[in-house]
């Protein structure tokens, strides 16, 4: 028997201008059917449609993040979580307290320390050798960094004579001995030395992360964590039919061969999972200051950043992709590592036009002015996070100094034509859509006082959700049955408390979610 629901008594901003300002909806196993008024939607009840009143409240297309790490994101809610303490005699407390819950020889696992809360020096294995003797792992906020102690770096085979590896960084005293912080390519192989979780630990942290996006309103993601058994995840909730988020699975480096062997190609797969891009690194991070920069960072005669892809892989790498039919999503945080980006999978332009593929660059977060009109030049979309603006603000002025003028550019994509898809980076921060939204409107943190900064670049409410739902959509290869609330896609959208499009831009931080619908099935209600 078809499942048969009508949503009615709503007030559909639906991103689709022949069923925006509709009041109902009806919707036939998952599929929008029709949508209008309620005159003509409420009678289907009498034709066996169950009926649901959204008792007037605003309703968006499901919002989808491009840009997430998904088993990151559920097993953060494990570990000890670093985020916002603001200074080492906290987080020694925290850590100390963490420990002594240990089983002897287990891993101490955290996330989330920012050394710019701090002051200007990285921390050490000393700190971490004087908490516990066990293995310690610590990722930093932004999750290019690694801090662990001497035991970790025994377990690893790190010492004096170890060498740094291609696009990594062993940071070292003046002795020539690890300090304990890893940097980028250096931390990414530590990670293959730690004790793996268990598979159903990953799956119950799938679950736990899938609950806490519904919660939130988002319907679908791109996922950029990297563990070898995603996929199999995936397909196996998908299987069970537990699988309720539209998750685009991106391939990493270390995938491509097999990706290739198996004729993968970007989009194929079910209305639950779909084949990503192939994600890359061309440089580092702001927190970390290892983005890859045209001039020294702020402060600094040779900081330059750290070039995790040499110009000749990315030609290589691009080239076997789009080969392959895969496209790329390449993270770029610097000036320079960004135009390396732009350059690299602009090369192979044409290549993706021809084979319907999308490529992206990842965060785009500073640019040189003459480098952003290169997105809509060569086709590229601009999958960007909000909220990493208002976070990142004073150390990004610390650092970059007058050239963040062109950071976190959203107006200027949008003025430019770029296509622009939002996402949150989430553990990194908060997945919440609605903070998104704020950050992108209003370019200040939700308790802010300060005046916006480079308030240039604020869009309006509506441009925020679209890049949400429609951009995201269509980065993710999705916008075949999402991101719009259509006749004849699938019936996927958030119910809100207020009505965020007549709201005042600094207002909307009060909004949340009421209902979350996918395949017209309701997977969260408040």
């Amino acid at each position: 028997m078809a499942d048969k629901i009508i949503f009615v008594n709503g007030r559909f901003h639906s991103f689709d201008r022949k069923t925006d300002g509709a009041q109902a909806i009806a919707v036939e196993d998952g599929l929008i059917i029709d949508a209008g008024p309620n005159v003509r939607i409420k009678p289907l009840s009498r034709r066996g449609f169950k009926a649901v009143d959204l008792k007037k409240r605003a309703v968006v297309p499901g919002m989808i993040d491009s840009h997430l790490h998904l088993m990151s994101l559920g097993t953060s809610f494990k570990r000890v979580n670093l985020d916002g303490v603001d200074s080492l005699e906290k987080i020694k407390q925290m850590l100390l307290e963490a420990a002594a819950k240990l089983a002897s020889g287990q891993w101490l696992r955290g996330r989330g320390w920012n050394k710019n809360l701090w002051g200007e020096n990285f921390p050490d294995k000393g700190i971490l050798d004087a908490i516990t003797p066990s293995p310690v792992a610590l990722s930093s906020k932004d999750g290019h960094l690694l801090w662990v102690n001497s035991a970790a770096l025994k377990h690893a085979g790190i010492d004096a004579k170890t060498s740094d590896p291609p696009g990594g960084v062993i940071e070292k005293d003046n002795n020539g001995e690890p300090t304990g912080i890893l940097m980028e390519n250096a931390a990414e192989n530590f990670y293959d030395k730690i004790p793996p979780m268990s598979y159903s630990d990953k799956m119950d942290s799938v679950s736990r992360a899938q609950e806490h996006l519904l919660k939130l309103g988002i319907t679908g993601c791109g996922d950029c964590d990297e563990d070898k058994d995603l996929f199999s995840i995936y397909h196996e909730l998908d299987r069970q039919g537990k699988l309720k988020l539209r998750v685009f699975k991106m391939v990493p480096k270390s995938g491509l061969a097999r990706a290739i062997d198996f004729k993968f190609h970007t989009g194929f797969g079910t209305e639950h999972i779909r084949v990503g891009c192939l994600k890359l690194f061309a440089d580092g991070a702001l927190g970390s200051q290892t983005a890859l920069m045209f001039r020294p960072y702020e402060k600094s005669k040779n900081n330059f950043g750290v070039e995790t892809l040499t110009p000749e892989e990315i030609d290589d790498l691009v080239s076997r992709a789009v080969n392959a039919g895969i496209s790329v999503a390449m993270h770029a945080i610097g000036d320079k590592g960004n135009h390396q980006a732009l350059r690299g999978i602009g090369k192979y332009s044409q290549a993706f036009i021809k084979k319907g593929l999308r490529p992206r660059i990842e965060h785009a977060q500073l640019l040189r002015k003459s480098d952003i009109g290169l997105f809509e030049r060569y086709g590229i979309i601009a999958s960007v996070q909000p909220i990493h603006a208002t976070s990142d603000r004073d150390i990004a002025d610390r650092y970059w100094g007058k050239r963040s003028r062109y950071a976190y550019p959203f107006k200027s994509f949008l003025a430019s034509r770029a296509r622009l898809a939002f996402g949150s980076d989430a553990p990194i921060e908060t997945a919440d859509p609605i903070a998104g939204i704020h950050a992108a409107v209003t370019r200040k943190r939700q308790n802010e006082t300060r005046p916006a900064w480079y308030p240039q670049e604020r869009i309006t409410i509506h441009q925020a959700v679209k890049a949400y739902a429609e951009g995201a959509a269509y980065a993710c290869c999705y916008d075949d049955i999402a991101g719009t609330i259509s006749i004849g896609k699938r019936a996927d959208f958030v119910v809100l408390s207020e009505n965020i499009f007549e709201m005042k831009p600094d207002d909307i931080k009060g909004a949340g979610v009421v209902m979350t619908i996918i395949d017209g099935k309701m997977v969260f209600e408040k």
